[in-house]
């Protein structure tokens, strides 16, 4: 029961990093296209393009309540990795207007504690 609860509040938590992602980014100039694209079993958080720099970001967004564990963005391993790579690929399969744009996989970090989100954005992250 206990687990179930954990769960769903780690989603929530999760959910509310994504959309603090969200906001971020767009203030900066991206252009949102997609969230949580899957393509087969690989999952993407966020999708953003900037049309002039014809560049496409994709983007993992890792949200935690403290650095208890480190920091947030440390938990993309190897394998998150490959399937981040394997959806940003089924994207570009399935959306060829962005044949020509440049790639880009970014992290971030989202702590969300009492003072406020704190953000660490990790442009090019592997």
């Amino acid at each position: 029961e206990n687990r179930m609860n954990k769960c769903i509040y780690k989603n929530r938590l999760g959910k509310a990093g994504e959309l603090i992602a969200k906001d971020f980014l767009s203030e900066k100039g991206y252009r949102y296209l997609a969230g949580n694209f899957r393509y087969e079993r690989a999952e993407i958080d966020l999708i953003f393009c900037q049309d002039e720099k014809k560049l496409l970001v994709f983007v993992e967004v890792k949200t935690r309540k403290n650095k208890k564990f480190g920091e947030p963005e440390e938990s993309v391993n190897n394998a998150k990795q490959l399937s981040i790579k394997k959806a940003a690929e089924g994207f570009l399969l399935e959306n060829k207007e962005y044949d020509k744009y440049d790639l880009r996989i970014d992290v971030i970090g989202v702590i969300i504690g009492e003072d406020g989100p704190e953000i660490n954005h990790i442009e090019n992250a592997f």
